[in-house]
């Protein structure tokens, strides 16, 4: 074998991180072109983009990866993240009024202030996400919530309108309920 050669053969193997690194990053920028001209993203790969106090009402981000993507103070109202991946994304003080959130991930997620009034909640994943001090007034049943030890609920509005009182304790009471009120 050509000496020349065998020194080629490994080069291809050491610029491969790189050009995946490359790839992501123009899926990303593609993602935002098409966000941005057609208020719709379907399956995008938006992973720890800054939309820090975007404007993205009404926006199409279903199946969308937006983990670890700022979010702060964004208006995403009647947006449809359904089936979204939003783990470790910061939602304070966002707009989430009439959202679709069925189904999606919200595990470690900062919601503090955020507004999720009349927003559907099916399905969402908020193990150890920070609700407090959220509006969730007139938002759809989330069943998985009850059971979670993980999910802070300080001061947050609950659907019911009865503001939550849970502040700095480990552990969610296992009688809560969306729908009754007990707390």
């Amino acid at each position: 074998m050509n000496p020349l050669f065998r020194l080629l053969i490994p080069i291809p193997f050491v610029l491969t991180p790189s050009l995946v690194s490359q790839g992501n990053n123009l899926l990303r920028q593609h993602g935002i072109q098409q966000l941005q001209e057609t208020r719709k993203c379907f399956s995008c790969n938006l992973s720890a983009v800054n939309f820090s106090g975007a404007n993205l009402e009404r926006a199409d981000l279903r199946s969308a990866n937006l983990q670890g993507a700022n979010l702060k103070n964004a208006n995403l109202r009647y947006a449809n993240l359904e089936w979204a991946d939003i783990r470790e994304a910061n939602l304070q003080g966002a707009d989430l009024t009439g959202a679709i959130l069925k189904n999606t991930l919200l595990t470690n997620a900062d919601l503090q202030k955020a507004n999720l009034s009349a927003s559907n909640l099916e399905g969402t994943d908020f193990r150890n996400a920070n609700l407090s001090y959220a509006n969730l007034i007139k938002a759809s049943r989330n069943n998985d919530i009850q059971g979670r030890n993980s999910v802070n609920l300080c001061e947050t509005v609950l659907p019911n309108g009865i503001k939550s009182d849970r502040c700095n304790q480990p552990q969610i009471n296992k009688n809560f309920s969306f729908s009754s009120g007990v707390n």
